[in-house]
């Protein structure tokens, strides 16, 4: 009752602020999510709301901003009107919210003092996979084609292993965490890639404020950080790419210095150049409308011809599907989005498209509501593996770091989560007395550090 409240105050909030009833809505609905990721983050770990606030900030608020502005502001323009665009928009992600929400839960507010004893434990072990993935990270350029997919998904297992360790002895093990995610955002900055690397700061600041409860103050100086690392990150990345993709330069710490110390201003930060241009960044919407733009004009929907080869690219070895989409492959984007790109550039059409080019509106409402509860079936199958331990709820964060994001490509969703599951399914199984207090080792092992204190 309280964030209907809210949903209502900023609601009317942003009357004042847009011209039309549905761009206020979505900004009322957008801020809503984030005050409640805000306030209830020490309560509960907050994954969902996240994921809610990533799909509103794409397919909500930074519309409405860009239907604010003068088109010559815009980069990539909104190719339907606004009214058009929201009547999709707005029904596609409250079903999505509601698949999410529709199988109840208790993996949530999982009870880390339980970790804390397995971890402790099992020290050695959680230090041997985190470096292990480490490691993994690092030469998982030199594993080819299906097996480096697997490789990298094991090699996120680094980070499960440093947040359980983090949250076991956060002064001991604070300085791995920092360093695991430091590599990560050098083979960003390296890469000129960020997305991974700031998807999984952001996923250690959701799993710190639950474990640590820090104060608002705290809170609040976290996501302003949040903010500059992603403005800072915005500010580089065009003139870095222009330099290391062109043969410039080397990708190094050199020239990710020479290009960050460049742009450590308030004008590169918080100018109006890059303020459009984390906004057309953010803005997801952008493909959806062009993609709703070509279909009506074309009328060539394809029902579940393209699912199909989501589907078959995932589950399916190359040997017995010779010729299934690959990795990165732009042809269906190029077909239907009503753009063409190349392959060095990364785009995906989202799921609000996939859906109109499958059954057009209907398809929109369809897929948001099946991909939410693809969602809830994937909580609810960690759930039953944090049984055996609540340590095993972190595997939920490699398991679904792509599906969260707006921008992520079907066939990309699809293909991750099902090799995490066969891969990280395995892991519990063979690993799972490990991480059970009532194994006969580990009660053993406790035996001998409670007769140690």
């Amino acid at each position: 009752m309280k964030y209907l409240f809210y949903f209502i105050l900023l609601s009317f909030l942003g009357i004042i602020i847009f011209p039309d009833i549905y761009s206020s809505l979505a900004f009322g609905l957008t801020l809503t999510i984030g005050l409640q990721l805000f306030l209830k983050s020490n309560n509960s770990f907050m994954f969902r709301e996240w994921a809610l606030f990533l799909y509103a900030s794409n397919y909500l608020l930074s519309p409405a901003i860009t239907y604010q502005l003068n088109p010559d502001l815009v980069k990539y323009g909104m190719k339907i009107n606004s009214d058009a665009y929201f009547s999709l928009a707005f029904p596609g992600f409250l079903l999505f919210s509601v698949g999410m929400f529709s199988i109840p839960n208790r993996l949530f507010k999982p009870e880390f003092k339980k970790v804390n004893q397995v971890a402790m434990i099992n020290e050695r072990f959680l230090l041997q996979t985190t470096i292990t993935g480490i490691f993994l990270r690092i030469f998982s350029d030199f594993f080819p084609g299906e097996l480096g997919f697997i490789v990298y998904l094991l090699s996120m297992m680094r980070f499960v292993g440093a947040f359980s360790l983090f949250a076991t002895n956060t002064k001991k093990f604070a300085g791995l965490v920092i360093f695991t995610l430091l590599i990560e955002l050098f083979y960003a900055f390296r890469a000129g890639m960020y997305h991974d690397a700031v998807m999984w700061v952001i996923f250690f600041a959701l799993f710190f404020v639950y474990t640590s409860k820090p104060s608002m103050r705290i809170k609040l100086i976290g996501i302003s950080s949040l903010i500059l690392l992603v403005l800072f990150v915005q500010a580089i990345k065009t003139a870095y790419r222009e330099q290391v993709w062109s043969g410039e330069k080397e990708a190094s710490l050199e020239t990710i210095s020479s290009v960050g110390s460049s742009k450590a201003n308030s004008e590169s930060l918080i100018g109006e150049e890059n303020l459009l241009s984390s906004l057309n960044r953010g803005n997801q919407a952008w493909i959806f409308a062009s993609t709703v733009d070509r279909m009506d004009h074309y009328k060539d929907f394809q029902g579940m011809t393209n699912v199909n080869k989501y589907i078959e690219a995932a589950l399916l070895p190359r040997f017995l599907a010779p010729n299934k989409l690959e990795s990165g492959d732009k042809e269906i984007f190029n077909s239907f989005s009503g753009h063409i790109i190349n392959g060095g550039t990364s785009m995906g059409l989202g799921i609000f498209a996939d859906g109109y080019i499958a059954y057009g509106a209907w398809g929109v409402y369809i897929f948001g509501f099946v991909l939410g509860l693809i969602f809830s079936l994937t909580f609810k199958l960690v759930e039953r593996w944090t049984k055996i331990s609540p340590f095993y709820v972190l595997l939920l964060l490699p398991m679904l770091n792509y599906a969260v994001r707006p921008d992520c490509e079907l066939q990309t969703t699809i293909n991750h989560l099902a090799k995490s599951i066969v891969v990280f399914g395995a892991l519990v199984y063979f690993t799972k007395n490990r991480f059970t207090l009532d194994s006969t080792r580990n009660q053993r092992k406790m035996l001998h550090l409670n007769l140690m204190k």
